[in-house]
C-alpha cells in the first residue's frame, strides 16, 4: 500500500514580540545609516572651511579691533601677516634692546650680582659663555664691586638696521654717568653706540618675545668729566 504524500510541515509564525524587535532592529540601521552620513557631510565641510583662507581683525593701539574678510583686506595684506607671524614686534624688538642693554651696560657695583646673570640669560648661549670666559680671566665682576661706582644709562634711540627671519641686526645710542656710589659725586658722562645682532627663536616664559643676544658691540664717544673732583677709584674695563 503507498503511503499517501505528506505535506510539508507549516512553520508556526513568529510571535507578535519577535516581529516588533525585527522591525525595531531595522529602524535603528536606517538611523545610524542617516547620522554616518551627516557626519560625513559635516566632516567635507570642516575640511573646506580649513583650506579657505582666515579673515583678518585689525588690533589698534588703544586694544578696539575691526573685522575685515579676506576680498577686502586683499592678498598683499594677508600674505603680509603670514610672512610675519611669529615674528617679534617693532615694539618688542626696543623693549628687549632696552632691557638688555640695562642689564649689559648700566652697571652698578651694588647690584652686579643680580643684573650680571639676568644679562646673561638675555644672551645667545655661545656669547653667554664666551662672556662668562673672558669675565672670569679679567676678574671684571670683582673689579666692579671693588671700584663702589654708580651707573645711570640713558637709552636715547633704539633703530632696526636690517631683518631676516632668523636675525635681527639693531643700533642703539644712550649716555651713560657713571659716579660714586655712596656720595654720587665725581661724575662722569659718555656716549655710547652700540650694534647688536638679536636672534629669533621660540618664544618661552623665560623669553616671551623670542629674543637672544647674538653679538654686541659697544663703542664709547666723547667722555665729559667733572671739574669740582676727580674719582678716586680707577673705572674697571667694561663696555
Amino acid at each position: 500500500m503507498t503511503k499517501a504524500a505528506r505535506s510539508p510541515a507549516t512553520l508556526p509564525s513568529p510571535p507578535a514580540v519577535w516581529v516588533a524587535f525585527t522591525k525595531q532592529g531595522q529602524w535603528k540601521n536606517l538611523v545610524m545609516l542617516v547620522q554616518l552620513a551627516v557626519i560625513a557631510i559635516f566632516a567635507v565641510a570642516n575640511v573646506h572651511l580649513a583650506d579657505r583662507p582666515a579673515d583678518v581683525v585689525l588690533v589698534a593701539p588703544d586694544g578696539s579691533s575691526t573685522f575685515m574678510n579676506r576680498a577686502v583686506a586683499g592678498d598683499e595684506l594677508i600674505h603680509a601677516i603670514q610672512r610675519t607671524k611669529g615674528q617679534p614686534t617693532d615694539l618688542e624688538v626696543v623693549h628687549a634692546t632696552r632691557q638688555f642693554l640695562g642689564l649689559f651696560l648700566g652697571v652698578n657695583s651694588s647690584t652686579i650680582d643680580s643684573t650680571w646673570p639676568a644679562a646673561l640669560e638675555m644672551m645667545d648661549p655661545g656669547l653667554a659663555a664666551k662672556l662668562q670666559r673672558e669675565y672670569a680671566e679679567q676678574k671684571v665682576l670683582e673689579t666692579w664691586k671693588a671700584a663702589q661706582l654708580r651707573t645711570s644709562l640713558s637709552v636715547e634711540s633704539v633703530a632696526l638696521m636690517e631683518r631676516t627671519d632668523s636675525l635681527l641686526h639693531v643700533r642703539a645710542t644712550a649716555t651713560r654717568t657713571r659716579s660714586d656710589l655712596v656720595t654720587g659725586k665725581s661724575p662722569t658722562t659718555e656716549n655710547l653706540n652700540a650694534d647688536l645682532v638679536l636672534a629669533i627663536g621660540a618664544r618661552t616664559v623665560q623669553t616671551p618675545s623670542g629674543l637672544t643676544v647674538r653679538d654686541i658691540a659697544v663703542k664709547a664717544g666723547q667722555e665729559t668729566v667733572a671739574i669740582d673732583a676727580q674719582s678716586d677709584a680707577g673705572t674697571p674695563h667694561h663696555p
